[in-house]
């Protein structure tokens, strides 16, 4: 059984060039969920490979938090516009993203 689950990536990115990079790089490892928020299905490899990734391309001044998400976790997630968590949000990732 794989190890991939949920991961939340945030990132504050001072410098607008790398800021448009870092995006750039997210958009390929998962889901924009705000402007610089992203969920992500990743294994723990995954995980690491996008850290080192974000290293090489980041500043010391730069942040970023990498928060994996257990199945209560994603179940907890609500909205402001509704009392249920978006229906795209379920301890398991859509069928596309199956690796």
């Amino acid at each position: 059984m794989s190890d991939a689950k949920w991961w939340l990536v945030c990132y504050d990115v001072h410098n607008p060039d790398r800021l448009r990079k870092c995006a750039k790089h997210m958009e390929g490892y998962g889901h924009r969920v705000q402007y610089s928020v992203f969920r992500c299905w990743l294994t723990g490899r995954e995980v690491e490979r996008l850290r080192w990734e974000l290293t090489e391309r980041l500043d010391r001044d730069d942040d970023v938090m990498l928060i994996p998400l257990c199945g209560t976790c994603v179940d907890g997630i609500v909205g402001i516009h509704g009392s249920e968590r978006p229906p795209e949000w379920t301890d398991r990732p859509p069928r596309h993203e199956i690796v």
